[in-house]
């Protein structure tokens, strides 16, 4: 028996529910994937019928569009809908109530929709449905085909969201608009109709989706994800119909395209780990960083191969099976994340739906695999080849080389994330378990620094080779004059910021090398033609994304060291890792300065907002000359975190971060006191005080100037027959003149009554108690409570020059962009030796 999990036909009578949202989303669920299937079969069966009559292809043809226009309607009414139920705060759906909050800001709305796992899919299939119609409005004869895959592709997107069952144990997908009763079936307050009466509000957001990088970075990662089934469908048209023309340029201007957005993603994922996890800084190699970052290694080394078979008609069946890698490597990274198999070893990674999101995630690779795989074996003897060699002095075999080093770079890297899935196997084998790397910083730069080094110099110097041959005079000239500049630039810049490692000593050779050799490309080769630039223009960011890796990691220091001899306790797995933390971890006592670095550290206090779930941590930076002990630079931060969020024990912290032109000083929370155990035992002190007499604090100091008896303050009404005085006390620090306290005494209707004054800031309570007037004296009644009792441990960590790499990547991504418009823009002809080539 098949039955959706919403049980949108339930004649159970609940009081509150809002079921017709739900139920005309999942009607557009299973709508997109009738119309999916639908177009897919309508544009195969053009395909089929291309060579019979021609107004039975066009038939298919007019089916197969107006399938895809109506899956695509579908898909958006998929999102209004969710969104209607995650704005309206409908709670009876599972995913509002899992995934929002009515405490959650209007801004970050939007994030709960890529929170989940069908949220995902959803944005997946969104952008598919956007470049499908430009497809289907641009792609001309190759239309059916190209169209074919893409409907076919968003029939098995729009699956993960169906929330049928067949049967007891077999699933296929799960909808976003399954009811919270549904999904926590036996829960006994569902027993009752009006469940809907204790339910008053969601789970939340994820703490650290609360950013507004996640506002941005989900969708354009996604539209980068989306972008490579687009070469990747015009290959498959290309081997579908022995066809090895017509497909090259859009292939060539959509692979500019998704490397450009998918690039642009993985760095503004970059940015948000940066701005908002305390990794301590944007890359960690994360496994999903990494799933993210291997179909962009592919698709960049398959742009390479699909230029050079443009331009020689070489490579071609290599290009074929890296579009095909590509592709398969975006599902094969929603399977890494999305099934919860990499759960131990990732922060970023989804805990996973069950076996049944993994094994349809399996039968849709599968499905691809089989795709590929057959086409190829058909097609084998049939595609195009060039039997003689490449002259080892050309453009072809230089950028061969660089896509072979791309992939064996993503090979690396998937074989050591995958090791979760794997292993097992292994160890079954062997009877040994293979764990990931203990230190995967330190595994993973220690094999791709080699790669950075090998493409820096390629991407550097195969510009000024042509196509097919080269004149290996001039190419030796100019490689000689920008080799030698950047020889100059690479040891005044290791020297200066001491990179005494060999390896990165090469590797800032090949950074610099690409900066010299690509300026001078665009300014003395290309006469600086801007519409010819876009390779020289991408690689040049590329060299300065390599500049500033090396520049911001290998000298990223930490200044916060605890040298206070106090043990922090970190649960860190290894007791190396727990001295490591405690040593770089430095715990700041409120309004106690802490020297950090060149700096000054003050804690001064937390800070609270009711439209705002984060604590605030206020910290003073203050940077003082030595000799004339005056202050230099004075700077506040001010690092959040979400303490205990949903009753849940721990800390969520975002750090807070100071920028400098040629550094950033990133500073973030690591421990913090539980403001429910903070304790204030201080008692009132009594104090004798004459005019002139100073009662000494911590850090502080007050002097009683006397008495005032014409009060004017706002705390106090004055009524008729009252008699009221106030006591002027001045505080001091050690930097001077802090501020006047005024607490006052009055007596009313024969009772003696009393306002105290307070700094909070200081920990200060000030009560004037009586007038002695015998003594000219007054009691002044003093309180001040510990600064132990308030404190927060810092990391600070100094990022020099991490400036240069955001500058990199955005040079990069308008490189792609320049090629792709140059692409677009260019009118076909024989390809020439002076064809620009590689971008």
């Amino acid at each position: 028996m098949i039955k959706t999990i919403p049980d949108i036909l339930n004649t159970t009578q609940f009081i509150g529910e809002h079921l017709l949202p739900g139920q005309l989303g999942q009607f557009c669920v299973i709508t997109a994937f009738i119309c999916a299937l639908f177009s897919a079969y309508s544009y195969y069966k053009a395909v089929r019928t291309e060579n019979r009559a021609i107004g039975e292809s066009a038939s298919w043809v007019t089916l197969g569009r107006s399938g895809f226009i109506l899956h695509a309607i579908s898909i958006f009414g998929i999102f209004y809908f969710l969104y209607y139920i995650i704005a309206g705060h409908l709670f009876e759906y599972h995913y509002a109530w899992e995934h929002s909050s009515l405490t959650l800001p209007t801004k970050y709305l939007l994030s709960c929709f890529w929170e989940g796992q069908q949220g995902s899919f959803m944005l997946w299939a969104f952008w598919h449905c956007v470049l499908g119609i430009i497809v289907m409005r641009t792609a001309g004869v190759l239309e059916t085909r190209v169209m074919a895959i893409i409907a076919m592709v968003q029939a098995c997107i729009a699956s993960m969201l169906l929330g049928l069952y067949f049967g007891p144990d077999l699933q296929i997908g799960t909808t976003p608009f399954m009811l919270l009763r549904n999904a926590m079936q036996g829960a006994p307050i569902f027993a009752t109709p009006n469940y809907m009466s204790f339910i008053h509000d969601g789970n939340g957001l994820n703490p650290l989706l609360q950013n507004y990088w996640m506002v941005i970075h989900p969708p354009i990662l996604f539209l980068g994800f989306s972008s490579t089934l687009i070469p990747f469908s015009f290959a498959i048209s290309a081997l579908w119909k022995n066809d090895y023309t017509t497909w090259v340029k859009p292939a060539v201007i959509s692979s500019l395209f998704a490397g450009a957005v998918l690039g642009t993603g993985i760095m503004m994922g970059g940015a948000w780990a940066y701005e908002s996890l305390n990794f301590g800084g944007y890359w960690a190699w994360d496994p999903v960083e990494n799933a993210s970052l291997v179909p962009w290694l592919t698709l960049v080394a398959a742009l390479h191969t699909l230029v050079v078979y443009k331009a020689t008609k070489r490579s071609l069946l290599v290009t074929f099976i890296l579009l095909m890698i590509t592709y398969c490597l975006v599902w094969y990274s929603t399977f890494l994340t999305r099934t919860g198999i990499l759960g131990k070893t990732s922060v970023h990674a989804f805990t996973g739906d069950g076996k049944s999101l993994t094994y349809h995630l399996v039968a849709v690779i599968g499905l691809l695999l089989i795709l590929c795989i057959g086409l190829l074996i058909k097609r084998w003897k049939e595609i195009p080849r060039i039997k003689t060699e490449e002259a080892t002095i050309s453009r072809e075999f230089w950028m061969f080389i660089g896509s072979f080093i791309l992939l064996l770079s993503a090979i690396q890297i998937t074989i050591t994330t995958s090791i979760p899935v794997w292993s097992p196997l292994a160890k079954l084998i062997t009877g040994k378990e293979v764990a990931p790397p203990v230190n995967p910083l330190q595994h993973y730069d220690s094999i791709q620094v080699w790669v950075a080094i090998i493409i820096g110099l390629l991407s550097a110097s195969v510009l000024y080779m042509r196509f097919k041959k080269s004149d290996g005079k001039l190419v030796a000239k100019r490689l000689g004059i920008t080799g030698s500049i950047a020889l100059v630039l690479a040891l005044l810049i290791g020297f200066g910021q001491k990179i005494n490692a060999w390896q990165y000593d090469l590797m800032l050779y090949a950074a610099c090398f690409g900066i010299v050799a690509n300026i001078y490309y665009a300014c003395f080769v290309q006469k600086l033609q801007l519409k010819k630039l876009g390779p020289a223009i991408a690689h040049l960011g590329f060299a300065i994304v390599l500049m500033g890796i090396l520049l911001s990691s290998f000298n990223k220091h930490v200044i916060s060291y605890n040298t206070l001899g106090i043990n922090l306790m970190f649960n860190k797995p290894t007791a190396e890792e727990n001295a490591k933390e405690n040593f770089e971890n430095v715990i700041l006592y409120r309004n106690i300065p802490v020297a950090m670095g060149e700096y000054f550290a003050t804690y001064m206090g937390d800070s609270t907002s009711t439209s705002d779930p984060r604590t605030f941590y206020k910290v003073d930076y203050v940077r003082i000359d030595s000799i004339t002990n005056k202050v230099e630079e004075s700077f506040t931060l001010y690092p959040d975190a979400f303490v205990n969020p949903k009753g849940n024990m721990g800390l969520i912290s975002n750090p807070s971060t100071k920028h400098y032109w040629n550094r950033d000083i990133f500073t973030y929370v690591s421990s913090v006191i539980d403001p429910g155990k903070r304790t204030d035992t201080s008692k009132f002190q009594s104090h004798i005080m004459h005019k002139g007499d100073t009662v000494f604090l911590n850090n502080s100091y007050l002097v009683f100037n006397g008495f005032n008896t014409q009060v004017n303050d706002p705390r106090y009404t004055a009524k008729a027959g009252d008699i009221a005085v106030s006591a002027q006390l001045t505080l001091y620090d050690i930097k001077g003149f802090v501020k006047t306290m005024q607490p006052l005494y009055y007596i009313r209707d024969r009772y003696e009554s009393r306002i105290d004054d307070t700094l909070t800031s200081k920990y200060l309570y000030t009560r004037f108690s009586r007038i002695i007037p015998e003594k000219g004296a007054a009691e002044i009644m003093i309180r001040q409570a510990d600064p132990n009792t308030d404190w927060v441990v810092l990391k600070a960590i100094v990022f020099p020059f991490i400036n240069v790499l955001w500058l990199g990547v955005i040079i990069m991504v308008l490189g792609f962009l320049l090629s792709m418009i140059r692409q677009i823009t260019k009118k076909e002809r024989k390809p020439t030796d002076d064809f620009p080539g590689v971008v």
